[in-house]
């Protein structure tokens, strides 16, 4: 329960580090510090509502105060949160200009302390001393044109505007991931549906394996850069129908470095996950594969749902060099090489979604067929 200590003073100094007061004299500082009084509430507790009189602001002294906007009835559950305060921010400020109703709730989060100031006080030393008066009041308005202690209906179109804003750089963004990963798999697949369907693949196993829905997406945006890096493989080395010799696979594991190197420096979690996918997606999880030989759990979560569907769609696709395997004989690749090549509790999550991941596969196909890339 909250309650006034008269005996807990209150220092110029208090206020001369608050933004709002610095303008003011130190006499001013002096005299508001006198008649100042600390008040202590404890978590949770209410300091003001919306709707009360706005008699006073409120300096934070400790603790951590929360200020927020109560959809429907008062003391109702929802509420929109306005801003969340610490130590040195002041709050209830329109009190300096007018004693109207409060805008908003004020309520304690943490075992709190505020520092109260009375608006009578406040309009004396206003008229003593004009010129800092101007300063403190200029200091105010820019404070409450920056969304201190608006309504929510404001926040919520300012909100709506950055959404907006953040959902058109992401859709630039995700249209040059696309770019990318199509320019390296039209190099040896000549619908680039191979990315499509395993992106798809990808997501629809993370959502079997608890991901989040957020990390669902996320996986199905990154996965198609998978394998950006084999524009830097030759074609005789890409497409050569036959088996690679010992330079050649060289060449072509190299692809996985390549593509690491194109993704690197970014700083969205788009890219770093798409970086981690084309850098670790042929690690296998005995130890075996390339290009660091990391094994089990070292091995980037996102890289190891993507080894699975990667390897089963360029089993079950037909390329220039090899022809499509019957999907009974590639589920049966992926339940005998769990545990060795992949995850193996990803590969058992796998085979149990075969009716999704086929279809997949016939929605692939009628893709192909209304484009003409049959």
């Amino acid at each position: 329960m909250s309650r006034t200590d008269g005996d807990v003073g209150v220092t110029p100094e208090d206020l001369q580090n608050v933004q709002l007061l610095g303008s003011l004299p130190l006499k001013s500082l002096e005299d508001l510090a006198l008649r100042a009084t600390v008040t202590q509430f404890e978590p949770g507790e209410l300091i003001f509502e919306e709707g009360d009189d706005g008699l006073s602001l409120h300096v934070v002294r400790s603790g951590i105060v929360k200020i927020v906007h109560r959809e429907g009835e008062a003391g109702g559950d929802g509420e929109l949160v306005l801003q969340t305060l610490t130590a040195g921010q002041v709050f209830g400020e329109l009190a300096i200009l007018d004693p109207a109703p409060r805008s908003a709730t004020a309520i304690a989060i943490d075992k709190s302390e505020t520092i109260q100031l009375h608006k009578d006080e406040f309009d004396r030393v206003l008229d003593e001393e004009p010129t800092a008066a101007r300063r403190m009041l200029a200091s105010l308005a820019r404070s409450l044109t920056n969304a201190k202690e608006q309504l929510a209906g404001q926040n919520q179109v300012l909100d709506l505007k950055v959404r907006e804003r953040t959902k058109e750089l992401r859709e630039s963004q995700l249209e040059v991931v696309r770019r990318l990963g199509r320019a390296a798999e039209f190099r040896d697949d000549d619908t680039g549906l191979h990315i499509t369907r395993m992106s798809r693949y990808c997501a629809r196993l993370a959502k079997e394996a608890g991901f989040s829905e957020a990390e669902c997406e996320l996986l199905l945006q990154a996965a198609p850069m998978h394998d950006i890096g084999k524009i830097g493989i030759p074609d005789g080395v890409l497409l050569k129908p036959g088996k690679l010799d010992n330079d050649e696979w060289d060449i072509m594991r190299s692809h996985t470095l390549v593509g690491a190197e194109i993704l690197s420096g970014g700083t969205s979690k788009l890219l770093e996950v798409a970086r981690e996918i084309a850098l670790a997606h042929h690690e296998k999880w005995d130890g075996s594969g390339y290009p660091n030989g990391i094994e089990k759990e070292a091995i980037p979560i996102f890289a190891r749902v993507a080894a699975i569907s990667d390897v089963f769609d360029a089993l079950t696709s037909q390329r220039p060099y090899k022809e499509a395997w019957p999907n009974d004989k590639a589920f049966a690749l992926i339940e005998e090489n769990a545990g060795s090549h992949f995850d193996p509790h990803l590969a058992k999550l796998f085979i149990a979604i075969r009716a999704d991941i086929e279809r997949i596969q016939e929605e692939s196909r009628g893709l192909q067929s209304e484009t003409g890339l049959a």
